[in-house]
């Protein structure tokens, strides 16, 4: 009797062991980043004609590009960045909490903003702001030498070629930047390239212009933090830029209802909320509030249809979800997107897994 009564927990425990490997809900540990895929690609010590960014002191700041040449979105947050390499004391931590801004889509690039100042002359200190990266670091062709990006543990990751005096390059000259002209290449194919690229190719190829895309959306939401938006859990559409220029959206129309184009106009006087940057990212916020990125609509999550129109006439982009569609209509804190970003294939993304919902960020 007492054989049987083992044999009869061996068997429980066996069967309670299969049970919880083939739960489908079972959290999976988050894949680490890849951060050796990111790459110092183009550097700048004094942009003068047509800056890329000036600061609000009225001068142009120097900026670092960086470059994804993997095959997967990584996000830099909690990365180094220093041109003092042997100075640990200066190191600039790349900040966290705004993953839109921080993740590197696969061939994507990154300019971070260096040396900037407000409107005082004072420098501005390492941040997120205004949907950009600033770097409390300028660079100097007469003083500085070498850029160098670590990974969180400040293991070096890359290093720019040396763009100082003493240098190969013989000092960088003004209003020009250096970088490979092969993309993510290291630091003894750089030079002082023809043209600056900051944000795409080095080349100097003409960016491609791209397309906007519905990426991802969600039409129930319980739990899944969307960026921008306190205290709350609305639906959400996220729309990708496929494109190496930006896209402003501004003045476009957006609806859940096919027989209505014009449902829902965003602004199209608000430039700096409604451009979507090179192969960048655009939340539509669907919670009936009907202002600025917040649609007059919310989703369905039984399933309804989606459309954008630059018009108003013609749709871009247009699909229903749901039962027997091709797009799936996702479960509460599901959602559903490209496999991809800027794809044709269409899959559910589950909270636990490692594809997650990402409002804001790359499906990858």
């Amino acid at each position: 009797m007492k054989k049987l009564f083992f044999i009869n927990i061996i068997i429980a425990l066996a069967l309670a062991s299969c049970v919880k490997d083939e739960n489908p809900y079972e959290p999976t540990p988050d894949e680490p980043e890849n951060y050796q895929d990111i790459a110092l690609n183009e550097l700048i010590c004094k942009d003068i004609t047509d800056p890329y960014y000036v600061d609000a002191s009225g001068n142009a700041a120097d900026w670092v590009e960086l470059y994804n040449t993997g095959n997967k979105a990584v996000n830099i947050a909690g990365m180094w960045i220093s041109d003092k390499e042997f100075e640990v004391s200066d190191y600039q931590q790349i900040p966290s909490g705004d993953d839109a801004v921080t993740t590197i889509p696969a061939g994507g690039y990154l300019v971070l903003i260096c040396g900037a100042a407000d409107a005082e002359g004072n420098d501005l200190p390492t941040q997120i702001a205004d949907g950009k990266i600033f770097i409390d670091m300028g660079l100097s062709s007469s003083k500085d030498s070498v850029v160098v990006l670590l990974d969180p543990d400040q293991e070096l990751v890359s290093r720019s070629a040396n763009f100082g005096p003493d240098g190969a390059l013989g000092g960088l000259p003004d209003d020009m930047s250096t970088g490979p002209l092969e993309n993510g290449m290291p630091a003894p194919a750089w030079i002082v390239l023809a043209m600056k690229t900051p944000g795409y190719s080095n080349n100097g190829a003409a960016p491609v212009e791209g397309k906007l895309v519905v990426n991802e959306f969600m039409g129930s939401n319980d739990n899944i933090v969307v960026p921008g938006v306190e205290g709350d859990f609305p639906d959400w559409i996220e729309i990708y830029n496929t494109g190496d220029t930006p896209i402003d959206m501004g003045g476009w129309f957006v609806t859940d209802d096919l027989e209505d184009v014009q449902k829902y106009q965003l602004p199209d006087n608000q430039t700096e909320l409604t451009t979507v940057p090179p192969h960048g990212f655009l939340l539509i916020i669907c919670d009936g509030l009907g202002d600025g990125l917040h649609s007059n609509f919310k989703l369905s999550a039984a399933g309804e249809a989606i459309g954008i129109s630059k018009d108003g006439e013609i749709f871009n982009e247009s699909f229903a979800y749901g039962e027997g569609e091709s797009v799936p209509a996702p479960p509460t804190d599901f959602s559903a997107g490209l496999s991809v970003d800027g794809g044709s294939e269409w899959m559910l993304f589950e909270p636990g897994t490692s594809r997650i919902p990402t409002p804001g960020a790359s499906n990858n």
